[in-house]
């Protein structure tokens, strides 16, 4: 019982580790390669994305994923479609933005197209407020590349880290590159 205890005990932390970050990243299994910040760390587990923040995740957080572009989003009935403009697609994710139920106050600041990777895709810049009344900020790159949509996003709290960290994304977003 004891050893079932620690097993467990040593899963629950394994889990949750993160290991420092800066230079060159590539990942092979969501084939992208980007520069990483110094100073940053990535959770231990890349299986559905990176994760990254400085100075942990309620305060700045960096996400980095590559999803099926038929694959559906967490909160709106909107469908991306292979097909899609890019300003097509970024409708999309706004509208699952605003279907949230956990946010309030959803403003999109900028909706504008941009490469993503090579590849003409998106950016919407927005701010919302949390459950707590937390007012947040955050950049969404996003790019439908064959059957893929690839995603980059940043989002802090606006007062303080989004200002100090949001040059970090945008960084990493001019190094960011698909490898298909």
């Amino acid at each position: 019982m004891q050893r079932l205890v620690w097993l467990g005990l040593l899963f629950i932390c394994g889990c949750s580790l993160w290991v420092p970050v800066g230079g060159p990243y590539v990942s092979s299994e969501h084939a992208y390669e980007v520069d990483l910040p110094a100073n940053w760390r990535r959770a231990s587990s890349t299986r559905d994305g990176l994760t990254m923040t400085r100075d942990g995740v309620t305060l700045q957080v960096v996400r980095i994923a590559r999803d099926p572009f038929d694959k559906e989003l967490p909160f709106t009935k909107r469908k991306l479609d292979k097909g899609m403009l890019p300003q097509e697609a970024a409708e999309v994710v706004i509208d699952n933005f605003r279907s949230n139920r956990d946010i309030s106050n959803f403003q999109v600041s900028e909706n504008q197209p941009a490469l993503v990777g090579g590849y003409p895709g998106f950016k919407i810049s927005y701010s919302f407020q949390t459950k707590g009344n937390l007012r947040k900020q955050g950049v969404y790159y996003g790019v439908l590349v064959d059957q893929w949509f690839y995603r980059l996003f940043f989002e802090a709290p606006a007062r303080h880290y989004f200002p100090k960290d949001q040059p970090a994304l945008e960084r990493m977003k001019e190094t960011f590159k698909i490898k298909l």
